[in-house]
């Protein structure tokens, strides 16, 4: 609970002096009064106690929430290029340099198992209290529409908690409606248990709730029912989930995350050129939403 939470933080908040700082809030008058500092009264633990990218959280907390949330995500058995993890695009024909980051061609297909395949997590408390929980995939090649390909791709998608760690819904990133992206609540979702199941548009990758959901360009998996799909299913937590931290405390020192570049080539057409990293993105989100459209995009 938020409460208990706050406790662990250090805090001894007075309920009489509460509403002299927040402000009064209707509630019943039989339900428990939860207060929300906000966020310039934080106090972070020190280092080494649990919080290592200084961000209010504790580290196992952030780690039990992101698997406890993290989405099934359904592929399209015609798309060619799957998702991987960095690592396995570093060992099979990737390479960043001060100078640029490419992608061999012989890696375009990505990761055909779910043991070389990561989901890279950013989990962040938000000033009303609640925690937000995105999840960037990658993948090697965007083999879009028309002209709209590009080396590598990264798609994310963010899951909104509210201050006693409910999911109330989640943004659903595509194109250039990624920052946060298109938002559905929790109930228009479907899930597996309290994971959220996503579908990926083949080629695209657009993140899309459902076959009626997919925009005009894209084509994606029509799995009505998870259990009788015959498309491919990746449930993103039986592979590896990477906590990727704050921009100002990163938890990967991975030289392929620092990259401030673009994760390939650069071309004139809007759509064509290579995403930035998120910890470069725009959609890369701290705070809440207000900061999202602070990085390159």
């Amino acid at each position: 609970m938020l409460s208990s939470s706050l406790q662990a933080f250090g805090f001894q908040w007075s309920l009489a002096l509460a509403p002299l700082v927040l402000g009064a809030v209707d509630r019943p008058a039989s339900a428990p009064i939860e207060v929300v500092p906000p966020p310039a009264l934080r106090v972070l633990p020190p280092l080494g106690e649990g919080d290592a990218d200084r961000d209010g959280l504790l580290d196992a907390e952030e780690a039990e929430l992101a698997r406890t949330y993290a989405p099934l995500v359904i592929l399209d058995r015609q798309d060619e290029n799957r998702p991987a993890s960095v690592e396995w695009l570093l060992k099979n024909g990737g390479s960043v340099e001060r100078d640029g980051f490419t992608v061999a061609e012989t890696a375009r297909a990505g990761a055909q198992g779910a043991a070389d395949r990561a989901t890279y997590v950013h989990v962040f408390p938000r000033s009303d209290g609640g925690i937000s929980l995105q999840y960037w995939f990658f993948y090697p090649y965007n083999d879009g529409p028309f002209f709209f390909d590009h080396d590598s791709d990264w798609e994310h998608m963010t899951v909104r908690l509210d201050a006693s760690r409910k999911p109330v819904g989640a943004y659903l990133a595509r194109h250039t409606e990624d920052n946060p992206g298109r938002w559905f609540a929790w109930s228009d979702l479907r899930h597996e248990a309290e994971h959220p199941v996503v579908l990926s548009a083949t080629g695209s990758h657009a993140t899309y709730a459902n076959d009626a959901d997919v925009g005009t360009f894209d084509r994606a998996s029509a799995c009505a029912d998870v259990g009788g799909c015959a498309d491919p299913i990746w449930r993103t937590w039986t592979s590896e989930l990477v906590n990727l931290g704050e921009r100002k405390q990163p938890l990967t020192r991975d030289a392929a995350f620092a990259y401030p570049g673009r994760w390939g080539r650069t071309h004139a057409m809007p759509g064509t050129s290579a995403p930035f990293g998120p910890l470069h993105h725009r959609g890369f989100c701290v705070d809440g939403l207000a900061s999202c459209d602070a990085g390159a995009g």
